[in-house]
């Protein structure tokens, strides 16, 4: 690195050190900033906003990924059992040939006596029953997979084997759409989720709205921290044209000489100094010919908006 560079260097860095000195504090005028980042109110809104950022998270991954379905439902365990039912008959015989009589359901009875009220009490208590108001189907009760069939209430009955369940819930699952429902499946701010009656997470079941720890972090966060809000000043005033009519149309502020002679013929003023005008839409007029060719009106030199 050459001697010039590291000198250039050097002086960027006292020019940036003097801007954070002399302007810095003045746009944090009337503002109450912590003394330290020890502060316990500075921690306190650290905090809060933390808490914010990850119940927003976890909020919306725990609506979005569902909860597993029953693995006895994705196999059809239910027509395995009927497929036993079917089959069995080979090995305990529904005849009275022997001796009493058996009918030709004992052995589906057997089965739904010793399996399937076990298993339809489990998949109701865990997954939801179909035939109760608090049921959902499968998928979390997901509206995609509306009819996909669940586990039956009895298990009687024969027929072949087939399933094809396991792949219907995964075509559907994957089929999924983000924002499937604007309602709780978007994007939403801070606010959004604090005034919420009810909260994001519907599936399943709806769990309980946390609204007062919402507004407890937001008011935490954003409001009582160790400092207080500062309204952003844009200086608008200074950098728009005046809002006027007609050819005659001063602008605020004084035009800046740029050291340039400019030379021009078919003016009354063939010769004048360049100036500039800061102020945005305002150009630099050097006085004595009318604003515009062919117009009327003589100007003075200065900044105009027309």
């Amino acid at each position: 690195m050459t001697f010039n560079m590291i000198k250039l260097k050097l002086q960027t860095v006292a020019l940036y050190t003097l801007f954070l000195m002399f302007y810095i504090p003045n746009a944090n005028a009337g503002s109450v900033i912590a003394d330290t980042p020890c502060d316990s109110l500075y921690y306190e809104s650290l905090s809060a906003r933390a808490w914010l950022e990850a119940q927003r998270e976890i909020t919306q991954n725990q609506n979005i990924i569902l909860k597993p379905d029953s693995v006895f439902e994705y196999t059809c365990f239910d027509r395995l059992v009927r497929e036993l039912a079917v089959q069995g008959t080979n090995m305990l015989s529904e005849t009275s040939a022997f001796g009493r009589p058996l009918g030709p359901s004992s052995l589906d009875n057997a089965l739904q006596r010793l399996v399937g009220v076990s298993l339809i009490t489990y998949i109701n208590n865990n997954f939801g029953s179909k035939s109760s108001a608090s049921g959902y189907n499968l998928l979390s009760g997901h509206p995609a997979a509306a009819g996909i069939n669940h586990v039956p209430e009895s298990i009687t009955g024969g027929s072949a084997y087939s399933c094809d369940i396991m792949m219907r819930v995964w075509e559907k699952a994957k089929c999924i759409n983000f924002i499937s429902n604007g309602n709780t499946d978007g994007f939403f701010t801070f606010s959004e989720y604090a005034s919420s009656i009810t909260d994001k997470r519907v599936l399943p079941t709806m769990c309980t709205s946390i609204q007062t720890n919402w507004n407890a972090n937001l008011a935490s966060a954003l409001t009582s921290g160790p400092w207080t809000n500062d309204p952003v000043q844009t200086y608008f005033n200074l950098t728009t044209p005046v809002n006027c009519s007609g050819t005659n149309c001063p602008c605020s502020g004084q035009p800046i000489p740029t050291g340039v002679q400019v030379v021009r013929s078919g003016y009354n003023t063939n010769t004048y100094q360049e100036h500039v005008c800061l102020q945005p839409g305002c150009r630099y007029h050097p006085g004595g010919d009318p604003l515009y060719p062919g117009g009327g009106v003589v100007s003075a030199a200065g900044c105009y908006g027309r």
